[in-house]
């Protein structure tokens, strides 16, 4: 840093040189942890042939401050530079701006944000998702539940990360049975492990232990899981005689030990493994490369 300063300290110093030593020192702050030293070197770069790198650093700074109107505003400036698209990009800081306006309880903030993610990236299933916590968190489960269901227009993998609030929001609805089919008529054709857990979540409660068997046995046959099986251990459980429970309890308890060590998401980008959905991934920094299906497959774990 010293060094650094030094040299910008020379009057003489000629104009490329300046620019070089104004990045390195702003680089030296960054790894300093000197975050505010280093954004005001980076934004005098504006204009330079430096100035594309220092747009990537600006972005890193905003995104790990959680400064989303800044992080938009960089993202839009490194369109205009690079003339590629970050439209993706754009729509999760708005769902970031969502989200805590969420928090807040700020309904019309977070109505604005979603439709500003919408109108950057009209397949953003983030904001859709919002647009359903919105609804619910406001007590209309009808809209909520249209709301999740526009999801498999935009893309049915997400599907899984509203299994369990779309069989919520139907049992508050008192209408089970709605739920039942429309998870059913999900799981039929985009099976995934948390369509299955929330399909058999509901079952369980509303059509008793012997039809949740039966489902999680036609899924055994078809899509053969350790989730499947576990499922089918406890519906057997509910109806099994005090004499064979005890071998019940003991099979799903080493299936479920399994469970928790591979049931995880995998960033198709870096192969971070993690056991929530991440929209950002924590390895690589990337946005939305986590698959939204979790997966049973011990490749890649360590």
């Amino acid at each position: 840093i010293r060094m650094h300063q030094n040299l910008l300290d020379r009057s003489n110093l000629p104009a490329d040189k300046r620019e070089m030593a104004t990045f390195e020192l702003a680089q030296d702050f960054y790894r300093a942890g000197i975050l505010d030293r280093a954004e005001e070197l980076f934004r005098r770069l504006e204009g330079t042939t430096f100035e594309h790198t220092a747009l990537s650093f600006l972005l890193s700074i905003y995104e790990t401050e959680k400064d989303w109107p800044k992080a938009i505003e960089v993202t839009r400036r490194m369109e205009a530079v690079n003339k590629t698209p970050h439209f993706r990009e754009i729509a999760h800081y708005h769902c970031e701006l969502a989200q805590a306006a969420l928090v807040r309880c700020d309904f019309g903030g977070a109505r604005a944000e979603i439709d500003r993610a919408l109108g950057e990236y009209r397949a953003c299933s983030r904001a859709m998702l919002l647009a359903g916590d919105l609804e619910a968190q406001q007590g209309d489960d009808a809209a909520a539940i249209a709301a999740w269901q526009r999801i498999e227009s935009q893309n049915p993998q997400f599907l899984a990360l509203v299994a369990d609030r779309v069989a919520e929001a139907y049992q508050r609805t008192r209408d089970p049975g709605q739920g039942i089919r429309t998870l059913r008529n999900w799981q039929s054709q985009y099976p995934s492990l948390d369509l299955l857990n929330a399909l058999f979540t509901l079952v369980l409660a509303h059509e008793g232990a012997e039809s949740a068997a039966t489902l999680s046995k036609g899924e055994l046959a078809r899509n053969p899981t350790l989730l499947g099986l576990d499922r089918l251990l406890e519906a057997q459980l509910r109806s099994a005689p005090p004499e064979r429970r005890h071998d019940l309890e003991l099979v799903k308890g080493l299936v479920g030990q399994h469970i928790k060590r591979l049931g995880m998401y995998r960033c198709e980008q870096c192969g971070f493994r993690a056991r929530q959905y991440y929209w950002r991934c924590p390895g690589c920094q990337k946005w939305e490369t986590y698959s939204p299906k979790r997966t049973e497959s011990p490749e890649g774990f360590a």
